[in-house]
This record gives C-alpha cells, structure tokens and sequence, in this order.
C-alpha cells in the first residue's frame, strides 16, 4: 500500500478520500484551507502549500482539485518541492490501455475507457464517464461525472467538462474551454470559450463574466 498526499481538501478531494483510502495510506491533505481538513475529519494532517515531502512523509501526491488552473498551478508548485504524481485507477472501472506514458491521472469508479486512448497530466476523470477509442485527452483537464466522450475525439489542455455532457465522435475541444453540463458538442469548440445546451452554442457574456 502506496503512502500518499492528496492535493485539496474540497469536494472533489473528499470524493477521492472515500473512493481510494482503502487502496492507498494517506499522508495528509495539503490546501489553503485548514478548516475543511478538520470539518470533514479528513484522516491524517493538513499541509500548506510550502509542504516538502520530507514533511509530507512521501514524495507521492494526488492532485483532487477540479478547477484546471488551479490544479496546473499546483503541479507546478509541489513538482518544484519534489512531489511526484502516480495514478489511480479505481478497481470498478474498465480501462483498456495502461497509463504508463501519463502522470497523476485520475480515473474514478465506474468508468469505461476505451482501447488507445491518451490521457494527459492529471487529467481526473470523474465517476461514471466513457471515453471512446482513439481519443486525447489534454493535460489537467477535468471531466465531470457521467460525461460521454466519443471516439477519435481530441481534448485539449486545462478543458472542463461539465457533468452528463456529450461529446461527438471526433470532435475537438481546443484548450481552456468549458463545456457546460448536459451539453451535447456536434462542432469544434474553439479556444477559452463557453458551450452550453444540446446542441451546444457558445455562450460570450458567460465568457466575458470569468474573465
């Protein structure tokens, strides 16, 4: 049994406490956010973001934070201190091809990833999600519960897909853009913007409102 830090301390973290404690020994939690370590009664210590892994008690980390920026921001931070990212794929899902060329993806219970997909760094693919073959997936890129991604699909980097959405066989998400929950992609998403609806339409004041 591997000792790990989890990275977060919000929701998604809490999520991956109950879905992997069993199968790994964590550490502590390092956040910004010391109350919801001892809120939540979230097992051994809290961390802040100057934790080294000498502190830590391990150099392995998990990063269980969905916002893309902030999740790529923080790799960056505990690479520099020396944390190194493994995998984890829960026993309940079905994933066709190793991670072996991928770093600190997260595949939660019940997925099903088909044959010759790419994942990239921290990419945390949330429960209930389908991948099909052939398809990219950028870096740190989140994909929320029971998205549906479709074959020879290409995700780009720091993406968010929101829960239940669909996306088309084939179809490009390009870098740094959202695609809202319940959303259905028939056409390319272009860079930094905002999709919603079936079929999905970009949303500008949305994007104007983040920016």
């Amino acid at each position: 049994m591997q000792k790990i830090m989890v990275v977060g301390t919000g929701g998604l973290a809490r999520e991956f406490t109950a879905w992997f404690e069993n199968l790994n020994q964590i550490s502590g939690y390092c956040s910004t956010n010391a109350m919801q370590h001892s809120e939540y009664n979230l097992p051994g210590q809290h961390y802040d973001l100057d934790v080294t892994p000498e502190l830590a008690g391990t150099k392995l980390a998990a990063i269980a934070i969905a916002d893309p920026n902030i999740k790529y921001k923080m790799f960056e931070i505990l690479t520099q201190q020396g944390f190194e990212f493994p995998n984890f794929i829960h026993p309940s899902s079905v994933v066709a091809n190793s991670l072996s060329s991928a770093a600190g993806v997260i595949i939660a219970p019940n997925c099903t990833v088909a044959p010759n997909t790419k994942f990239g760094t921290c990419t945390y693919l949330n429960f209930n999600c389908g991948v099909g073959h052939e398809t990219i997936i950028g870096a740190f890129t989140q994909i929320n519960p029971g998205a549906q991604i479709g074959g020879a699909a290409n995700i780009g980097d720091k993406v968010l897909i929101g829960s239940g959405a669909t996306v088309l066989q084939g179809i490009t998400v390009e870098n740094n853009a959202t695609v809202g929950s319940g959303a259905t992609v028939f056409s390319k998403v272009i860079a930094h913007s905002v999709v919603l609806g079936n079929p999905a339409r970009r949303m500008q004041a949305l994007e104007k409102a983040n920016n």
